[in-house]
């Protein structure tokens, strides 16, 4: 395992000069192999739940259309999300009039997600993206995320498995440098001995008694909203460790991301236009028409298997 003082001084020396924007360009089927391989490295690519968007519209046979609602905003995918000039583009949307759906709360944000249809537990998952203008308020993420298994009663063991690969601009307040941070963070349910909801205990990274093995808070040396960046994570069954422009800057030992995962791309609702509660997400009484719409791009998303 990596030693912590090695992270901190990756994530320190990532670097516009170092890793030009210039000299990173979408995955094309010549390149098909994550941005910090090496000539050692042996990969197959799983076009099953990769896209390099070169269309003019949404491949709806790799991504779900209708995704489950769980937050502060409503993903509305026919009007949210697009594909234009092989990029990706993903909007948040504050509506004059609050729309219901799926049983939540009435909520005037709309928003987009892409959510693969396939599943997969172990392997380099790697996306080129530009955050959203908005800051703060919203949360463009990558991210892969399982079901959640309530028919297991055993203690200790998993019912849901997350690993956030990145999520960008998430913080609430207007404090100089913030927009900097990335999260790149797990999150897992376990069994408590309990049938149903009532046996679900929650693992967070901002929970004291989990943060060393779920939490890592990357400051960029860029504004990930200016420009295109590249943000990958391989998960294996010993270790999870997460790149950004192809260079490490954090990993954990893998204790409960095992289960079979989709991959997920989105635009989240954040403070102050949400408030998390012990429910989740729910909308905030602010008027923000004037900061709405906004948009996250997305160059490509690429999974591969390492070969044997």
């Amino acid at each position: 395992m990596f030693k912590q003082a090695l992270f901190v001084s990756l994530a320190l020396t990532i670097s516009l000069a170092g890793c030009s924007q210039t000299r990173l360009r979408a995955q094309t089927a010549r390149n098909n192999v994550p941005l910090s391989a090496t000539d050692a490295d042996q990969w197959r690519i799983r076009w099953d739940r990769s896209d390099d968007f070169n269309g003019n519209e949404v491949d709806w046979k790799k991504w779900n259309k209708s995704p489950e609602n769980f937050g502060a905003w409503v993903w509305d995918n026919e009007n949210n999300v697009a594909v234009s000039g092989g990029v990706l583009q993903i909007t948040m949307r504050r509506l004059p009039t609050p729309v219901a759906k799926g049983g939540r709360p009435p909520t005037p944000y709309t928003s987009g997600m892409l959510k693969s249809h396939v599943t997969g537990s172990y392997g380099y998952y790697e996306a080129r993206l530009k955050g959203a203008p908005l800051f703060p308020g919203v949360c463009p993420s990558f991210w892969l995320y399982s079901k959640i298994d309530d028919s297991i009663v055993t203690a200790g063991q998993t019912r849901y498995s997350e690993v956030d690969i990145v999520e960008l601009t998430q913080r609430g307040d207007r404090v100089a440098g913030n927009e900097r941070i990335a999260d790149c963070n797990l999150h897992a349910i376990l069994a408590n001995g309990k049938p149903g909801m009532p046996g679900r205990e929650w693992h967070r990274p901002n929970d004291e008694r989990f943060k060393a093995e779920q939490a890592n808070e990357s400051r960029l040396p860029f504004d990930p909203r200016d420009d295109f960046h590249t943000y990958g994570c391989e998960v294996t069954p010993e270790t999870i460790t997460w790149y950004i422009d192809g260079k490490p800057i954090g990993q954990k030992q893998n204790r409960y991301w095992h289960r079979e995962m989709n991959v997920a791309l989105s635009l989240g609702l954040r403070p102050p236009y949400s408030t998390y509660t012990v429910k989740g997400f729910v909308p905030s009484d602010v008027e923000g028409n004037d900061e709405f719409p906004t948009t996250m791009k997305v160059d490509y998303v690429r999974v591969w298997d390492r070969v044997k």
